[in-house]
């Protein structure tokens, strides 16, 4: 691509997480491997209302693929905007190191003109160039105390 070329497609991708999604965004399919994050109708509709609204409570179906849609949220966001905090709060310590990890193969099959460069990267945090962090902790007494987040995912709330 032609440096004009990638500085529109960044462009696209910063403006429309939907798009940054479809286009780059690939998963761990349980059955057929890494694949791209083909978007359902009702997942985009949950992309809009976590761009238009402060905040957003799913009640959803079982296997909807809304954990693996929000990492791929706070990656977008992570990635297109300034140093912002995002943590996600999973139900322990397992499940948080492997929402990370989703986001982790997210970042690491991305094209390099959309890699802004990892600063930090343990089990529960990724920083990247930007100046945007993904912290992920299990949940707990403690969990998320002094931890100042411009984005808060909590994946399987029910069940913290």
């Amino acid at each position: 691509m032609e440096v004009n070329e990638v500085l529109e497609e960044f462009k696209k991708c910063k403006a429309d997480p939907s798009y940054f999604i479809s286009k780059y965004i690939k998963v761990v399919h349980p059955m057929r491997g890494l694949v791209p994050f083909e978007l359902y109708p009702f997942q985009e509709k949950i992309l809009k209302a976590l761009t238009e609204n402060r905040f957003n409570i799913l009640r959803k179906f079982r296997q909807a693929g809304c954990t693996t849609l929000g990492s791929a949220y706070c990656l977008w966001m992570a990635i297109f905007q300034q140093h912002k905090t995002i943590v996600i709060l999973s139900k322990g310590d397992t499940e948080s190191t492997e929402v990370l990890d989703r986001i982790k193969i997210m970042y690491d099959e991305l094209p390099e003109f959309l890699k802004p460069g990892i600063v930090e990267d343990n089990k529960h945090t990724l920083k990247l160039n930007s100046g945007s962090i993904i912290k992920s902790r299990p949940s707990g007494k403690q969990s998320g105390r002094s931890l100042a987040g411009s984005f808060l995912m909590i994946d399987e709330a029910a069940f913290i």
